[in-house]
């Protein structure tokens, strides 16, 4: 196959994976190997090669953003007739089949789709409606319980039936009445897009022979990631073709909170005995000191596939350790370095600090706005999240599905109109008895529910304009009817009538989604597709973090340590490795918890490309004072690869080399200080570091505090009450 020009850009391994055309494949991708790459040239080949048309390929991904930049990379290999390939979202894809089919399981055509702030404040009506504490158990528990079900694809009844206690039978009456509204209200949730696109194949084999038909060949992105409910999607859209390409990396799976199976990658041979495995092990991102030092810390897991990342990249600085005293002191060593690489030519867009829990970015904030440093937050309040947003989308959504009681809800006295909540609940009470939709409760006479005067006015001017605008939805234009809307409500009208300036920016706001919904169109029409009102609220809810940040902007990046998945910049710094923080406290409870937090500092040192620091506080104020020590992970980087400097850290201990301090947490359970490999490290003494009173971590027995010391240096012996083991010497 040696005339397609386009292999010769591919190593050995790769063009394996390309060329391996026909039968389940497994591309195990290790970081910065050029996944991407093989998938697009992949089914490039496909095509190229005569062996399928555009629209038999069907390849699937976790973001808007990486599926666009796929679809991209094949129109620029192959040309505009590309476009036809089917390369979407897991839920966009669902999304697609379901409005197609939305009948065969009860649902309307143009249903709304609930983001998780919908699905809570529906849940938390439930909660209110049928009297259940807030507390037994909360609204948060009980969203996440549905959706962990949905995605195991276990329903309502068969929830019910594995109910144990008094509280997770509050949660299945919850979870019945739950799926009732939504139905009602002719809309799903996240979970449902998935759940319900199987269960339809599932009940529907005509439906899904047709899909199968359609599509000959199914390529799935990041597989490390699915959950059950894909995994099963995956499995049987495959069908007896089993023409099936999965690429990921277990070492990269770190989403087990949200569901995602480890397993499915791992055991692929027992669904797929004959497939083919090709490994990506060499590196395009990264210096081979960085990559030593992840899979250092990556290859103590015990559930993972043997590989190890190589580049023929030359040279490398070390990995670099900032030691500091406390978190105020780690930030201002963070931004230290980020101002002298400014100094030195370098883009803001070049840093990255990445952290494990979002209220860590809190004093790094401070220290760059103090410097006046630009920076922008990854997963913090989304455009599409804001309240005036939010608002405007309601009544969108209300013109494409007038069923919509959560919207009808949120926007019937917004902007004020004096309908006050017993009127609210008076209409609510009529819709629940007549088993309609609260719409359609306000085409009865509101007088004959006692309401009149003013709120009875502004119900029927509201009414009156559905009315009139329904109809039209599918006549006009999204860009023409959306304004028209925004217009006749009165919502800008009384954003500006405040004269303030947070007014003022809100009314921008609404301003901008007039925008998008026209850029919207206008892309549509250059793909020669149909712009709807429906399609853009659709593209809307399914929007991730990722894919609403501009990477180009002159900004440091600050993002959770998951939301870098995929991602890379020049320089990262990874902030707070200390024992409690990172690996978080109740890792330490369970061995696959644990694991997937070291796999989460791989994927977080691999997202560096030149420089890579670590840094950790010596004392931290988290839920009180803290001290966790170095974190595990520190202490299983060789030191050879590191270099270290302190920022206000343990200033008492001046004669001693910092790295001697982490080595010293690193073998705190050999007296004698001996290393893995048995070589003797330098002497260390303990009283230096703990003190009576400090805080400590222990591997087995977790959080602890020293109560007592006896002996000094080697015959150290150390007292230290546990909150759960209790005293231990």
């Amino acid at each position: 196959m040696s005339e397609y020009k386009y292999l010769k850009d591919l190593n050995e391994r790769q063009r394996q994976a390309v060329e391996q055309l026909q039968g389940p494949v497994l591309v195990i991708a290790g970081a910065g190997s050029g996944k991407t790459r093989v998938i697009t040239y992949r089914i490039a080949h496909l095509i190229a090669s005569g062996t399928a048309t555009p629209d038999q390929v069907l390849a699937v991904t976790f973001t808007n953003k990486a599926a666009g930049e796929m679809k991209q990379r094949v129109v620029d290999l192959l040309g505009p007739f590309a476009w036809k390939v089917w390369v979407s979202t897991f839920h966009s894809f669902c999304a697609r089949v379901l409005r197609a089919h939305a009948e065969a399981l009860g649902h309307r055509k143009a249903f709304s789709i609930y983001d998780e702030a919908e699905s809570l404040a529906l849940i938390k009506r439930i909660y209110k409606d049928k009297g259940i504490p807030d507390s037994q158990p909360s609204f948060g528990a009980t969203q996440n319980e549905i959706s962990r079900a949905k995605e195991k694809l276990i329903g309502p009844e068969e929830f019910a039936e594995n109910t144990g206690n008094f509280v997770q039978r509050n949660v299945a009456i919850i979870y019945r009445e739950y799926q009732r509204r939504l139905v009602a209200n002719n809309a799903m949730d996240f979970d449902d897009l998935l759940m319900k696109a199987v269960e339809l194949f599932q009940n529907r084999p005509d439906i899904l022979e047709y899909y199968r038909e359609k599509f000959h060949y199914v390529l799935v992105d990041e597989y490390q990631d699915t959950n059950h409910a894909q995994y099963r999607l995956v499995n049987l859209l495959a069908g007896t073709r089993r023409n099936l390409c999965v690429v990921g990396d277990d070492d990269q799976s770190i989403y087990a909170w949200r569901g995602a199976d480890i397993a499915n990658i791992l055991d692929f041979e027992k669904d797929y005995p004959d497939c083919r495995i090709v490994k990506l092990e060499e590196n395009y991102r990264s210096t081979q000191i960085i990559l030593d030092a992840a899979w250092q810390v990556v290859s103590k897991n015990a559930g993972r596939r043997p590989k190890k990342l190589f580049t023929r990249r030359d040279g490398g600085d070390k990995i670099t350790l900032l030691l500091a005293g406390d978190e105020r002191d780690e930030a201002e060593a963070i931004v230290e370095k980020i101002r002298l690489g400014l100094i030195y030519d370098k883009s803001p867009s070049d840093f990255a600090v990445l952290y494990r829990t979002n209220a860590q970015s809190r004093v790094i904030e401070d220290a760059l706005r103090y410097r006046g440093i630009p920076y922008a937050i990854v997963g913090g309040v989304r455009f599409y999240e804001r309240a005036e947003v939010k608002d405007v989308l309601a009544y969108l959504r209300l013109l494409v599905n007038p069923a919509d009681n959560q919207a009808l809800l949120r926007i019937i006295n917004v902007p004020r109109r004096g309908v006050g909540k017993t009127s609210v609940q008076k209409i609510e009470r009529l819709a629940a008895e007549r088993g309609i939709s609260i719409m359609e409760a306000l085409t009865h006479p509101l007088e004959s529910l006692g309401i009149k005067g003013k709120a009875k006015t502004e119900i029927e001017k509201l009414l009156q304009i559905f009315i009139d605008l329904v109809p039209e939805v599918d006549k006009l234009p999204p860009h023409e009817i959306a304004p028209t809307l925004i217009t006749r409500t009165g919502y800008l009208r009384a954003l500006e009538d405040e004269a303030t300036p947070e007014a003022d920016v809100r009314a921008d706001n609404v301003k901008e989604v007039v925008a998008g919904i026209k850029e919207y169109s206008d892309r549509m029409s250059e793909l020669n597709e149909t712009a709807t009102l429906a399609g853009f609220l659709e593209e809307v809810s399914l929007l991730t973090d990722v894919d609403v940040w501009d990477k180009s902007a002159p900004s440091v990046t600050l993002m959770t340590l998951h939301a870098a998945k995929g991602l890379e910049f020049d320089t990262v710094f990874l902030a707070g490795l200390e024992d409690g923080l990172f690996p978080l406290m109740r890792s330490f409870e369970e061995k696959a918890d644990l694991e997937e937090e070291r796999r989460l500092c791989y994927v977080g040192m691999t997202r560096a490309k030149s420089k890579l620091f670590l840094s950790m506080a010596g004392y931290r104020r988290r839920w009180g004072d803290f001290t966790g020590g170095p974190s595990m992970f520190l202490r299983e980087v060789p030191e050879d690869l590191v270099e270290t400097e302190r920022f206000n850290y343990w200033q008492d201990i001046s004669s001693k080399k910092l790295s001697q301090q982490v080595a010293e947490q690193r073998h705190s359970k050999s007296r004698r200080g001996r290393d893995e490999s048995g070589s003797q490290l330098e002497h260390f003494e303990y009283e230096d570091l703990l003190p009576v009173g400090t805080a400590v971590l222990h591997d087995k027995f977790g959080r602890g505090l020293v109560v007592d010391r006896e002996g000094a240096g080697e015959n150290l012996m150390l007292t230290i009450k546990f909150e759960r083991a209790g005293q231990k010497k």
